[in-house]
């Protein structure tokens, strides 16, 4: 689920793993600074492992020390907008784990007090941009929590949880925003952000309908705030919504929703807000999109892309140059370089191994 204030914001999206699925909210942010870290949640082996990215080709290299132990079952994974800091949802043990990343080699060590409660199945998490809160979707709502911008620690917001269907929760890079996507509901919930307290009430005409028995699982928003993107699981299609940046209203874009692969369960737009991608466990592809002035998707010339069986979880680094994806099966994390139309081709050396069941991951800039 991260950005830096006063600099653009990209947010992607991961969760549900004790269902299989994940939906990946991350911290990808353009903010000029090249990439410097990749953390992958490892559902099956309980851990993260923790990689220094070549920012001129993309390529992973093992962090000395990795993989680090994480609770049962990690889900989710996200950073602090300034790189310091990272969090991952473990959907089996009820519970957030917290590290504080080594500026010089990426190794990570639990923050003082973690884990810290999730609520029930936590499936997924994010940041927001200005770096002062984290949110996480559980059973019964999202828990919002301030952060401690010294070590890193969680402290729970009044008033959590806040009451909606979360399989997926990202906040909008204007910051005002938090988006949740219902998958049992098939709808999306949007709540406006208090920026003194973090803490959240349902925006008006909220929650938005995605469609009958679409189950929205991967939630996007464009760099600039103005469009909100849905990967719905049972149809093969994404909703394409446009935001009213007054009060968080959602209106479907022309010709919404738009033809998908099979299962897209998440969902990433790039840096620069030229392009939408969505990785569809059903098939093992990666499905491209040019975004259109008005919001709508164009398929991207030789979309959908052959990736791996497992796609549970797509990003792309802040550059623009890359996109990351996390497989499943057996775990690995594949590198896909972006071209100048938007098209994918993996990069030598890829895939590069995770541990047993990669879930999602998320690219950090240098603390």
């Amino acid at each position: 689920m991260a950005s830096v204030t006063a600099h653009k914001t990209l947010l992607c999206i991961s969760g549900l793993a004790a269902l299989g699925w994940v939906l990946a909210i991350g911290g990808c942010a353009s903010t000029g600074r090249m990439p410097a870290f990749l953390y992958a949640g490892n559902n099956g082996s309980n851990d993260v492992s923790a990689y220094t990215v070549m920012p001129s080709t993309g390529a992973l290299t093992a962090v000395t020390g990795s993989p680090y132990a994480a609770g049962t079952a990690p889900a989710a994974i996200a950073a602090a907008p300034n790189g310091k800091f990272v969090y991952v949802a473990n959907v089996g043990s009820n519970n957030i784990s917290a590290y504080e990343v080594n500026p010089a080699s990426g190794a990570l060590t639990p923050v003082t007090g973690s884990p810290f409660s999730g609520g029930a199945g936590p499936t997924s998490v994010t940041v927001d941009p200005a770096g002062h809160f984290a949110y996480v979707g559980a059973a019964g709502g999202v828990w919002g929590y301030r952060i401690d911008p010294s070590s890193g620690a969680l402290a729970l917001i009044a008033g959590s949880p806040f009451a909606t269907d979360a399989a997926a929760v990202a906040v909008d890079p204007s910051d005002k925003f938090l988006y949740a996507t219902g998958f049992n509901l098939n709808n999306m919930s949007v709540f406006t952000i208090n920026a003194s307290t973090g803490a959240l009430t349902l925006a008006s005409g909220s929650p938005f309908t995605t469609g009958v028995g679409k189950n929205p699982l991967g939630v996007a928003a464009d760099p600039k705030g103005g469009f909100v993107y849905v990967g719905n699981t049972l149809d093969g299609t994404i909703s394409a919504f446009q935001l009213n940046s007054a009060n968080g209203t959602l209106t479907p874009v022309t010709g919404s929703p738009f033809p998908t692969g099979v299962g897209p369960r998440s969902v990433c737009v790039d840096p620069h807000g030229k392009f939408l991608f969505a990785g569809t466990f059903g098939d093992g592809k990666v499905s491209a999109y040019t975004i259109g002035t008005s919001g709508g998707s164009t398929p991207v010339s030789g979309s959908p892309f052959a990736v791996g069986a497992g796609i549970l979880d797509v990003v792309v680094d802040p550059s623009g140059k890359f996109l990351y994806v996390a497989d499943n099966s057996p775990g690995s994390v594949r590198v896909l370089s972006v071209s100048a139309t938007g098209s994918l081709t993996p990069i030598s050396g890829s895939p590069f191994a995770a541990g047993t069941g990669t879930e999602a991951v998320v690219v950090t800039v240098k603390p």
